[in-house]
């Protein structure tokens, strides 16, 4: 069972500890009387997306032994105006290099890690669309890829 623990720490401070003792600041923007000392708790939500996504996507490379040298993740969302105000759409981009690594071969690693064993996309996916998209090497592509896209040889 998870478990953890958020405490006041003034205005709209709060700081969370997780279970492990692992501490975040949290805090309001100033239009909701925020002081902007810590991460918004939506902004939160979008962070813990790309962090399960990127654990689960870096851990099944790494079992395919798919080397890379740079591995980051952007996200956006919009929400909808009426409270309350809940993500409707994600947009998750995802930055890999690394030589040799197939489109294929990534493209097994991201739907294991992302699509499959990331329990905080899989949660969000019940009330937000969540729109995938990545560059590798350089090269863009949208999830799913389009009809006869995948099937490349290694890129450098």
């Amino acid at each position: 069972m998870a478990k953890i623990h958020v405490e006041w720490k003034g205005n709209m401070i709060f700081e969370g500890r997780d279970s492990d003792g692992h501490s975040v600041v949290m805090d309001a923007s100033a239009v909701y009387g925020g002081d902007n000392q810590g991460v918004r708790p939506m902004e939160m939500l979008l962070i813990s997306l790309a962090g399960c996504t990127g654990i689960e996507v870096g851990h099944a490379m790494n079992k395919m032994r798919l080397e890379y040298s740079a591995f980051s993740i952007t996200a956006d969302a919009v929400r909808r105006e009426e409270v309350p105000q809940i993500f409707t759409e994600i947009n998750v981009e995802y930055t890999v290099e690394g030589q040799g690594i197939s489109l294929d071969r990534f493209l097994r690693a991201f739907e294991l890690g992302a699509v499959k064993y990331c329990s905080v996309a899989n949660m969000l996916k019940a009330c937000s669309k969540i729109n995938y998209s990545f560059i590798l090497n350089g090269q863009r592509h949208t999830y799913p890829l389009p009809e006869g896209q995948a099937g490349d040889k290694a890129e450098s």
